[in-house]
C-alpha cells in the first residue's frame, strides 16, 4: 500500500469515525433514546462498564458532522434556523433528501401501504387521507407551512385557486408555491401570528409542520379563531420522544411545545375551543413505513455505484438518529 493510499485509509477511518461518533452523542442526549437504538445488546469490550451519560452535551445542533451548542432561540433567530435548514434540504437536489424525494416537490415523510410505489404516491396520499377528515370541500382553505406549494397545487382538485390560500415563513418557498400553484394566495406569514379577519377560512390544512412552531397551542387558538363556526382544522403532526430532545434541536421552539400522549394532544385541541376532535395514530404506515423504504433506497445507490460509503454511512446515521427520536405520527381533524 502506497503512502497516499494509507492517508485515504486514515482518512476514510476519521470521517466515518467522526461522523457516527457525532450521531451517537446526539442520540445519547436524551438517555431513553440510546437505549431504544441499543435495544438489548450486551458490550463485551473494555468499554462495557462506562456509563450512558459519560458524555453529557450542551444544547446543541447537530451540523456537518459536529454538536454546536446554542441556546434556545427567540421567534426570529426560530424562524431563521427553521429557513436555513429547509431551504437547503429541500432544494439541494444532491443532498439525502434531494436523492430520496426526486420524483416530487412534496417533502414530507408520505403514508405509505403495500400498493405505494414512490414518494410522490405517499406524500399525495397523506394529503387526500386529510381532506378527507372535510366532509364538503367548499369556501375557502389555507394550506399552513405550505413548503414548496405541491400541497397547495393538489388543492386545485378541489377548490377554486382564488379560494385557496398559502402560506410560510421562508420567502423561498413562497416562490416556489406561486409558481406551482398560480393563481393562488401565497405569502410569508408565521402561523402563530396570522394576519387573517376572524372566521375567514372554512378550511385549514397543515402537514408536518406544527412541531416547529412557537408553539402548537398558539397555533390552535389561531387556527381557530381564523376558522369559520363549523369550519375544519386537519393536519398530520410529529411528536418526539422527549421534552428534553427540544430543548436541544434549536430549530425546534424548545421544551413548552413537547406534547407527550395523544391525551395531551386532545386536550390542548379541546382547550383551544375544538370539538369533534379525531386524532389517530398512523406512526407504522408514515414513518415506519418510510423509514424501510427510504433505507433500502440508501442501499439501492450504494450498490449502483452512485453513492460512496461515506454517503451511505452518513445518510443511514441520519436516519438512524432520527428513528431514535421519533414519537407518533398523527392524523388530526378538529372542528370550530
Amino acid at each position: 500500500m502506497t503512502a497516499n493510499q494509507t492517508d485515504l485509509k486514515e482518512l476514510l477511518k476519521k470521517r466515518l469515525f467522526d461522523s457516527i461518533s457525532a450521531q451517537i452523542d446526539l442520540i445519547g442526549y436524551v438517555p431513553d433514546d440510546i437505549t431504544k437504538l441499543v435495544k438489548d445488546f450486551t458490550f463485551e469490550t473494555k468499554h462495557a462498564d462506562r456509563a450512558s451519560n459519560d458524555v453529557e452535551l450542551e444544547a446543541g445542533l447537530f451540523e456537518n458532522g459536529a454538536i454546536v451548542a446554542s441556546n434556545q432561540p427567540d421567534k426570529e433567530k426560530l424562524a431563521e434556523l427553521v429557513n436555513g435548514h429547509y431551504d437547503q434540504v429541500f432544494y439541494d437536489c444532491d443532498g439525502m433528501m434531494g436523492r430520496l424525494y426526486q420524483d416530487t416537490q412534496y417533502r414530507n415523510i408520505g403514508y405509505w401501504d403495500e400498493a405505494t410505489l414512490s414518494q410522490d404516491q405517499a406524500s399525495e396520499r397523506l394529503q387526500d387521507a386529510l381532506l378527507d377528515f372535510i366532509p364538503e370541500k367548499s369556501g375557502r382553505i389555507l394550506d399552513v407551512a405550505c413548503g414548496m406549494g405541491a400541497s397547495t397545487r393538489r388543492l386545485l382538485n378541489h377548490y377554486p385557486a382564488e379560494n385557496i390560500w398559502a402560506i410560510n415563513i421562508s420567502e423561498k418557498q413562497i416562490e416556489s408555491t406561486r409558481s406551482n400553484a398560480p393563481g393562488c394566495n401565497a405569502q410569508v406569514m408565521n402561523a402563530v401570528d396570522m394576519g387573517f379577519d376572524n372566521d375567514f377560512f372554512d378550511s385549514i390544512l397543515c402537514i408536518e409542520a406544527a412541531m416547529h412552531f412557537e408553539t402548537r397551542q398558539k397555533f390552535l387558538e389561531e387556527s381557530f379563531r381564523v376558522l369559520k363556526p363549523g369550519g375544519y382544522l386537519v393536519l398530520s403532526d410529529i411528536l418526539l420522544t422527549s421534552r428534553a430532545r427540544l430543548a436541544q434541536l434549536p430549530m425546534y421552539h424548545g421544551p413548552e411545545n413537547h406534547i407527550e400522549t395523544v391525551e395531551k394532544y386532545y386536550e390542548l385541541l379541546s382547550d383551544a375551543g375544538f370539538s369533534s376532535i379525531v386524532i389517530i395514530d398512523k406512526s407504522k404506515d408514515v414513518w415506519g413505513a418510510h423509514f424501510l423504504r427510504a433505507v433500502n433506497r440508501i442501499h439501492e445507490k450504494f450498490y449502483s455505484g452512485d453513492i460512496g460509503i461515506i454517503e451511505l454511512t452518513e445518510t443511514l446515521w441520519n436516519y438512524y438518529n432520527a428513528n431514535a427520536v421519533m414519537g407518533a405520527c398523527l392524523f388530526i381533524s378538529a372542528q370550530k
